[in-house]
């Protein structure tokens, strides 16, 4: 594919290994350069350094064809379509980077210290940053905590610096995430955090009381009001009698002070009564660190948004320049999961609730207070709900206990919504400031809600364990709202373990349950002010710490790759909105989280996903089928956001084809909604007896089941049967079988992404655009390690899949299928699939944690494709199609105009690269800690930063053929750092179109790859929000390196890409040479090695209770580098050469004298199709084929010929050959045709049939999928 951006390419010349075995500064240790570009000058010759000193401008089209010496023209191969695609995702713009959370030490951090991170952070292509303020104890709060000057001074500069560079500036609702809060506030007023304080006692019968029973004594704080006080009959324990209640605020006569309350009471003679006592009084949260106590605000009362908005206006806001560019920048608030807190009491309250609940709900909630104790969020266990929930209970009425506790919450969450998001929204949106918020799991508030009242909401993984069961709370209340959902990414403890490959799971995962965006936890500066042990500032040790993001990490250097990488997913994401097949109705007020993960086979603490069990609902079978579904509260099918579309029969904004009941309750005005909504012909499936009752106390039960009746007895409503009988909302297994599939599929729902048969590996994604372009993301998230732990037994006895899932993709509809490959950008239209009932099927192939873009162009009239072949895969060219095999033997095709191929096609065998050069790194902390020093003095207030300088020894060997670090022995298990390979390998161009170097399956963290000076997979990005920018220090284009020295902070070029670290297979073919080929690797490893071997971490087995999330050695460095050869034979339209077999087939072994192209092909999943088998496996077939056969000679080959080129006097760029075959040694690093942006049909010359003359085909790259052995099935069109 063409590209759209300028095309210059990040090269890696000649380098050679660095003389002698160490390299250390002179004082016995070796400081590294912080500036991630002068560290990579050491490796580049002074041009390349120069031009990186440049910044980049876009390309016009023009500028493009005049690079390659040819006129602009279109590639007829290509369309309008697929050109779009490319244009998006070669170089997505930054906005849809991930974005980083940035703890820092206080206000502590020296401005050179705050600008040397930002340089890194923009460097390393992420969107944007949180600024979240931690505690460095040796920091003075009265001097850097949150609200003195110095922290005015820090914050002002960090949001200035990044709003110049059009990053993202998101700002915390106080010191930190944990709440709003302010400086100062009265904790007495309503303007803070208020809750109810319960004193309470046991009398006995026929006593006579006198005083009611209060709070301990440390819970008796100033600014308390008295509330009400009642009592209840005992029956046991903590359940009494609800027609026993006693009111004693009548009987009451207050003292001296509030908690003094005398009442007038004998205790009836019936039995011991408990005496229930209520105040209300602020909760006195505080978060640090601050100049002085920092009490959250109010949530449930608007002044605590008055009292956030006085300080901001007073601070972050002051500054009319600051406040000029929050109004045009990517300024949001952000607030973290809701860890408020009730204080000394039990709940929060504000000053009207009793008013506002009664209004809201019709009685009087004071007698039942006392049954909100222990309401609350139970962080381990997701089967927690009301039933589980709260310390006391009534005798014979539970169900009225947990209507009248789900009416409280439900309160509470319309005041939370009301009084604090609503405003806050407002208000910030007016000064340009957008809100995000993790959406209530932190506390008994409605699950998906708040969502309604926000810009952006946000999840995390932390406490949902990857479960995409548990990330659909949230995914179903964005997809209606067609809000960007995002996800605190990695908030673990697994220190330097954290690899690439982590983190990308954490990520895939969950894109594969609909969220968007990625939030990193955590990015911390090299600089600290109270601590700064090896390797860099963190707040609570960095081993077993949380996982961290930072420059001083060797992988810090593709950090422009991996957000490349998952930019161009969240831009697919993102894309139009979502289709999502099923909604399940939920209301949940009282929850529970999977914290801690779990590793075994108790229902309450496992990894139901790989154990194939669903957590709320339990059956995973429309999962299985390619059904895509969310849990959302029906309050949304209320919001002005969310319509149902008679059109289309679905719920909008999510593309809902139908809604599942599945709660024993449904409120009576959604049930009205949905029944209404059925009439005009929502599809509804009835769980057994859901919808039975309301959850509020109500009195409306009656009047649901009239209502529900009515629906059941609709056309478009199924009642579905679950064939166990347990208590489906506890932690008792079962439930895992049930008919809803087949009550959704006899209503005509069938999903928008539908797999041949069910598999237990693939989740998808599916978005659709305005046109009706639709968009997949695919996921292969089982290997079947973790099956023997189910409580399914089908799933415990069943085969282990393996690590690759093969299938066939079914799209409702007519389309043309494209692959975008997720590590380059490259856009590949897929000519292997067929439309059978309307539907676009597709052959797909995905291995294990590894993910697949793909677009659909609606179209009405087919294209020449292929409906079968005995090849890896096939993508079309100019005039026809090609397909590509890298085994010999006879190639079998059949094409949609109803031709039929037979070719004989020689393969040259798979070869490993060997005699290589290795220069290995060694990272570890120098002899002195914080032996570099910064120091500053601002208004009076001198800083001091410190660091622990890095020693870097050298270890240099040569291998005869390549393998891990641990399995050399002059590197060993316990180095960390960088590695440096060369080898020298030689290609015969005659005898293949190109070739795939596959490094192996297992492989840790991140490498980038050069042939003959070219980067693989990735150019220099000139989108104009990557541009080289330079960050510089305070006033001056430098700052101190510690060594009291100024040096440069000087940014570098940003790559658009590189090779699939979670599969390292690689099309080489564009970058290949006739002869001597020379390779390059850039090897980076993570630091969890050298810390093991240090003692700082130990190994843990399933770390923090994560399956699989080990702290152990890794091996580093790719395993082996195998060159697997591939042969493209194509088919084109006109080719008039071809004989007819006396079967109607043609057999094309003497038609096509130069079968071979410069395009790559995969499977429709990205996947290298072809390469799978072992790489010393013997090519096969024969190894002669006829005069005219479809081998490929030179004419066709990736080869450079820089004679015939300069004979014919062709463009050196454009690589086009005289005998009018395309090669050259200036293919760029892109993948397009040989370095050749658009390349006109050439005459014929006479020597080959047409086919031989097709020199611009579509170079098929690897996507982010990279499974090779595509399992086809054979069929006609």
């Amino acid at each position: 594919m063409r590209r759209r951006w300028s095309r210059n390419d990040r090269a890696l010349p000649d380098w050679e290994c660095p003389e002698g075995l160490r390299r250390r500064r002179e004082s016995g240790s070796m400081n590294i350069v912080r500036s991630r570009a002068l560290k990579r000058a050491a490796w580049l010759p002074a041009g390349a350094l120069a031009l990186s000193m440049v910044a980049a401008l876009p390309a016009t089209s023009d500028d493009v064809a005049s690079d390659v010496g040819l006129p602009p023209a279109a590639d007829p191969a290509v369309s309008a379509f697929a050109q779009q695609l490319e244009d998006d995702y070669i170089d997505p713009d930054r906005v849809y980077s991930t974005d980083v959370r940035w703890w820092l030490g206080d206000a502590s951090h020296t401005d050179e210290t705050l600008l040397e991170e930002i340089q890194a952070l923009y460097d390393g292509g992420f969107r944007g940053v949180e600024l979240c303020m931690q505690n460095d104890s040796a920091a003075s709060d009265q001097v850097y905590g949150y609200g003195t000057e110095m922290w005015a001074h820090k914050w002002n500069l960090m949001m200035n610096k990044l709003l110049d560079l059009d990053m993202g500036v998101y700002l915390t609702s106080g010191t930190n995430w944990s709440t709003s809060n302010v400086p100062g506030l009265d904790p007495t007023s309503q303007s803070a955090m208020q809750n109810l304080t319960l004193g309470t006692a046991t009398v006995q019968a026929g006593e006579s009381v006198d005083v009611l029973p209060t709070p301990a004594a440390n819970a008796q704080l100033d600014g308390a009001s008295f509330v009400t006080a009642y009592a209840y009959r005992i029956v046991s324990d903590n359940t009494v009698d609800t027609g026993s209640f006693v009111d004693l605020a009548p009987m009451l006569e207050e003292g001296e002070t509030v908690w003094e309350q005398s009442p007038d009471w004998d205790v009836p003679t019936d039995g011991d009564y408990r005496i229930f006592a209520l105040w209300t009084q602020g909760t006195y949260q505080t978060s640090s660190p601050a100049n002085e106590p920092s009490y959250a605000t109010n949530y449930f009362d608007e002044r605590g948004v008055e009292a956030l908005k006085s300080f901001w206006e007073d601070h972050y806001l002051a500054d009319p320049e600051l406040r000029a560019k929050i109004l045009e920048g990517d300024v949001q608030l952000f607030m973290d999961s809701l860890e408020m807190s009730t204080g000394r009491g039990f709940t929060w309250w504000a000053e009207d609730m009793a008013e506002q609940f009664e209004e809201r709900k019709g009685y009087d909630v004071t007698p039942y207070l006392f049954l909100i104790d222990g309401v609350g969020n139970v962080w381990n266990n997701p089967y927690h709900s009301v039933a589980t929930a709260g310390k006391y209970r009534l005798d014979g009425d539970e169900d009225l206990r947990q209507r009248v506790v789900n009416d409280y919450q439900d309160v509470l969450t319309q005041l939370y919504r009301e009084r604090m998001l609503q405003p806050l929204k407002t208000w910030l949106n007016s000064v340009g400031i957008e809100t995000r918020a993790q959406i209530s799991y932190g506390q008994p508030i409605e699950m998906s809600e708040p969502a309604m009242d926000v810009d952006y909401p946000e999840t995390e993984n932390r406490n949902q364990y990857n479960q995409v069961d548990i990330f659909r709370y949230w995914t179903g209340g964005a997809k209606l709202e067609n809000k960007v959902l995002s996800s605190e990414t990695t908030a673990l403890t697994f220190g330097a373990n954290a690899t690439q490959q982590l983190r990308l799971q954490d990520a895939y995962s969950q894109f594969a349950s609909g969220i968007q965006r990625t939030i990193w936890h955590i990015w911390s500066a090299g600089y600290g002010y109270g601590k700064y042990e090896w390797p860099g500032y963190e707040t609570g040790g960095f081993g077993g710490g949380f996982a961290l993001m930072a420059d001083r990490f060797p992988a810090a250097e593709t950090y422009d790759e991996l957000n490349a990488h998952l930019g161009r997913v969240q831009q697919l994401m993102q894309t139009g909105k979502a289709r999502s097949d099923v909604g399940f109705v939920q209301q949940k007020f009282v929850h529970g989280m999977a914290y801690g993960g779990g590793t075994g086979s108790d229902n309450r603490a496992m990894n139901w996903q790989l154990a194939h069990q669903g957590v709320q609902y339990r059956s995973t079978e429309l999962q299985d089928n390619g059904y895509t579904y969310d849990y959302f509260s029906p309050r949304f099918l209320f919001d002005d956001d969310v319509y149902f579309d008679e059109g289309s029969k679905t719920i909008e904004k999510a593309g809902y084809k139908a809604i599942v009941l599945y709660q024993d309750w449904l409120d009576f005005a959604s049930a009205q909604r949905i029944l209404d909504w059925a009439k005009k012909g929502l599809k509804v499936v009835i769980l057994e007896d859901a919808a039975a009752r309301t959850p509020f106390n109500d009195g409306k039960d009656g009047a649901l089941a009239k209502i529900v009746n009515e629906l059941k007895g609709l056309p478009t409503v199924r009642q579905a049967t679950v064939y166990d009988n347990i208590d489906y909302f506890s932690t008792q297994p079962g439930g895992y079988n049930d008919n809803v599939i087949e009550k959704l599929q006899e209503l005509g729902v069938h999903p928008y992404t539908g797999y041949s048969e069910p598999n237990q590996q693939l989740l998808t994604q599916t978005r659709v655009d305005d046109a009706g372009n639709q968009y997949l993301y695919a996921y292969n998230y089982d290997d079947g390690s973790y099956r023997s732990k189910s409580l399914r037994p089908e799933v415990r006895n069943a085969p282990n899949p393996g690590d690759n899932i093969s299938t066939d993709i079914e799209m409702q509809g007519t389309f043309v299928p494209y692959i975008i490959d997720a590590w380059t950008g490259e856009v590949t239209e897929v000519a292997d699939y067929r439309w059978v009932d309307g539907k676009t099927i597709v052959p797909f192939s995905l291995d294990y944690n590894d993910i697949s873009l793909m677009a659909f162009e609606k179209v009405d009239d087919a294209k020449l494709h292929v409906t079968d072949t005995s090849g890896d895969s096939a993508y079309p060219v100019q005039g026809g199609i090609a397909v590509r095999t890298t085994e010999s033997g006879e190639l079998t095709t059949e094409l949609s105009d109803g031709r039929s191929f037979r070719d004989s096609v020689t393969v040259p065998e798979r070869f490993d690269v060997r005699d290589w050069d290795l220069a290995v790194e060694s990272w570890r902390p120098g002899e002195v800690t914080g032996d570099l020093v910064r120091t500053e003095t601002i208004d009076g207030v001198t800083t001091i930063n410190r660091k622990t300088s890095t020693e870097v020894t050298t270890i240099e060997v040569e291998l005869p053929e390549l393998t891990t670090w641990d399995e050399i022995p002059e590197v060993g298990q316990a180095v960390s750092g960088v590695g440096h390979y060369q080898a020298t390998f030689d290609w015969d161009a005659d005898s293949a179109t190109g070739a795939y170097l596959d490094f192996g399956r297992s492989f840790e963290e991140s490498m980038e790859v050069w042939i003959n000076g070219t980067k693989v997979g990735g150019e220099v990005s000139t989108n104009p929000t990557k541009v080289k920018r330079d960050v510089g220090g305070v006033g001056k284009p430098t700052i101190d390196n510690g060594l009291g020295e100024q040096v440069p902070l000087v940014g570098e070029d940003l790559s658009t890409g590189g090779v699939n670290w979670m599969r390292p297979l690689v099309d080489v073919g564009p970058y290949l040479q006739d002869g001597d080929n020379e390779i390059e690797i850039r090897y980076y490893s993570a630091l969890s090695n050298v810390q093991l071997d240090r003692g700082v971490a130990r190994v843990t087995e399933n770390a923090s209770g994560w399956w699989n999330y080990d702290i152990d050695y890794l091996s580093f460095g790719p395993e082996q580098a195998v060159v697997i050869p591939y042969v493209d034979q194509e088919y084109v339209e006109d080719d008039d050469s071809a004989e007819a077999g006396s079967d109607g087939s043609v057999d094309d072994s003497e038609a096509d004298s130069n079968g071979g192209s410069d395009g790559a092909g995969t499977d429709a999943s990205g996947d290298t199709a072809g390469a799978e088998a072992s790489a010393g496996a013997d090519g096969g077939g024969d190894d002669s084929v006829g005069d005219d056969s479809s081998a490929v000679d030179g004419s066709a080959s990736t080869a450079a010929d820089s004679d015939s080129e300069s004979d014919a006097g062709a463009a050196d760029d454009a690589g086009v050959n005289a005998d009018g075959s395309t090669g050259g040694s200036d293919s760029g690093a892109s993948g397009a045709t040989n370095g050749s942006d658009a390349v006109p049909q050439l005459p014929d010359t006479g020597g080959s049939s047409q086919a031989g003359l097709i020199v611009a085909s579509v170079l098929l790259l690897l996507s982010g999928a990279t499974a090779v052995v595509v399992r086809r099935r054979r069929h006609t069109a």
